[in-house]
C-alpha cells in the first residue's frame, strides 16, 4: 500500500503549489534529513528549481556553567537556515547538565566560605593582624622611629624590655642535701621517699640532680635539724647556696619598687626558714609568741603590696618566676599560721618545703647561674 502524502501550499497570489519529489515519493522518503535530492516546485504548470539549502551554525547555551573558571568552549549546533523556528539571529538550545561542574562549583563555594570564616575568626581572636583601613594601621610614633609591623601571629615590638640593675641584700642559705642523682627518675624517687617520711622535699631548679630536705639561713640551726633527722635514719649533708648581691632584670617599671620587693622577700624568707628550722630541731615544737606572729603578719602585708606594684611589668620568663615566688610565700605564711593554731609539726615541714621553692625561683630570677 502506498503511504505517500501530497502537500499543497499556496503562493502569495493564492495559487496552488504542489510539491513533488523529482524521483518520486519513495525516493524522497529514502533521502537524508538534509534533503540532498533535488526538489522541484510546480506552480500553475511552471517548474522551478528551489535555491540550494544553506546551513548556519548557531550557539547552544549551557545553563550550568562553572562560576569559578572560564568556559573553554561553547556548544555549537547546525540547523538549516529556513528551519529556524523563531526567526531570530540565533536559536538557543539547552544542553545536558554537567553534574561534575555543579559539584565543583559547590565545593569551591564551601572551601571559600570556610577560609573566609577562618580569617575573620582569627582577626577577632587577635591571631592575625590585617591592615584594615582605620583599624590596626601601623602608627608612626615619631620622626625617624620604626612603626610596629603587623605580621601573622604577633606584632614586632619597636623596643625590647629594658634591663634594670638592682642591688640585693646578702643572702646565704644552708640546704640539707639528701643526695645527688644521675637521672630524673632517681630525683623523683628520692623526693617521694622524703614525702613518705613526712619530710620536706625540693629539687634544685638550676642543678636539677640535687634533692633537698630542708633549709635554714643559720648554719648551726641547719646542723641541729640534720642531726635530728639522722636519728630517724635520714642522712643529710649541708649544701650552701648564696644569691648574688646585684642582678640585672628585664623590668619595665620603677626600679625602686623592684628593689623594695626583693629586699622584703629576703626578710620574710629569713624569718620563715629560720623559725621553722629552729622549731623542727626541738623535740617538742612550741607555738610562736604573739609578738612573732604579729611581726610575721605585718611583714607579709607589706610584701604583698610590693608584689602588686611589680606585677605585669616583668618579662614573660621573669613573670613566671615571680608568680612561683608569690604562691610559695603565701603558702608558707598560711602553713605557719595553721601551726600556731593547731601545733601540728607537719605544718612546719610545709613551711620548709615552700621556702625552698621560693629560694629556687628567686635564684632563677636574679640569674645566679
Amino acid at each position: 500500500m502506498n503511504k505517500a502524502k501530497m502537500t499543497f501550499r499556496f503562493d502569495e497570489q493564492g495559487r496552488v503549489a504542489r510539491y513533488a519529489g523529482a524521483a518520486g515519493e519513495s525516493q524522497k522518503n529514502e533521502s537524508s534529513p538534509a534533503r540532498s535530492t533535488r526538489e522541484v516546485y510546480e506552480i500553475s504548470g511552471e517548474s522551478r528549481i528551489p535555491p540550494p539549502l544553506t546551513y548556519r551554525a548557531v550557539e547552544s547555551a549551557d545553563y550550568w556553567g562553572d562560576p569559578l573558571t572560564d568556559q573553554a568552549a561553547t556548544g555549537i549546533a547546525v540547523f538549516p537556515e529556513h528551519e529556524k523556528p523563531d526567526g531570530g539571529n540565533y536559536y538557543f538550545q539547552r544542553t545536558r547538565t554537567s553534574w561534575w561542574k555543579v559539584v565543583g562549583s559547590l565545593t569551591g563555594a564551601v572551601v571559600t566560605g570556610a577560609l573566609f570564616g577562618f580569617v575573620v575568626l582569627s582577626m577577632f581572636n587577635q591571631e592575625i593582624t590585617v591592615p584594615i583601613p582605620g583599624i590596626g594601621v601601623p602608627k608612626q610614633e615619631a620622626a625617624g622611629e620604626a612603626a610596629d609591623i603587623p605580621v601573622l601571629g604577633s606584632v614586632i615590638s619597636k623596643e625590647q624590655m629594658p634591663l634594670v640593675q638592682v642591688v640585693l641584700p646578702s643572702q646565704s642559705y644552708h640546704f640539707l642535701q639528701y643526695g645527688v642523682f644521675s637521672t630524673a627518675e632517681g630525683v623523683e624517687l628520692a623526693q617521694q621517699q622524703l614525702r613518705d617520711s613526712g619530710i620536706a622535699a625540693a629539687r634544685d631548679t638550676l642543678d636539677e640532680k640535687r634533692v633537698y630536705a630542708g633549709v635554714s639561713p643559720d648554719r648551726e640551726e641547719a646542723k641541729l635539724l640534720s642531726g635530728r633527722l639522722k636519728t630517724g635514719g635520714v642522712h643529710l649533708i649541708l649544701h650552701e647556696i648564696s644569691l648574688p648581691e646585684s642582678a640585672t632584670v628585664e623590668y619595665n617599671g620603677d626600679a625602686a619598687s623592684l628593689q623594695q620587693y626583693l629586699a622584703q622577700s629576703a626578710d620574710l624568707v629569713y624569718m620563715l626558714s629560720s623559725s621553722s628550722a629552729a622549731l623542727l630541731g626541738e623535740a617538742s615544737p612550741t607555738r610562736q609568741s604573739q609578738e612573732e606572729t604579729g611581726q610575721l603578719r605585718e611583714s607579709h602585708q607589706l610584701w604583698t603590696k610590693s608584689a602588686a606594684l611589680i606585677r605585669g611589668k616583668l618579662s614573660a620568663s621573669a613573670e613566671g618566676e615571680v608568680k612561683e615566688m608569690e604562691k610559695a610565700m603565701n603558702s608558707a605564711v598560711e602553713a605557719m599560721g595553721e601551726f600556731n593554731e593547731k601545733g601540728e609539726q607537719t605544718m612546719l615541714w610545709e613551711v620548709q618545703n615552700e621556702m625552698m621553692r621560693f629560694i629556687m625561683a628567686e635564684q632563677k630570677l636574679v640569674g645566679n647561674h
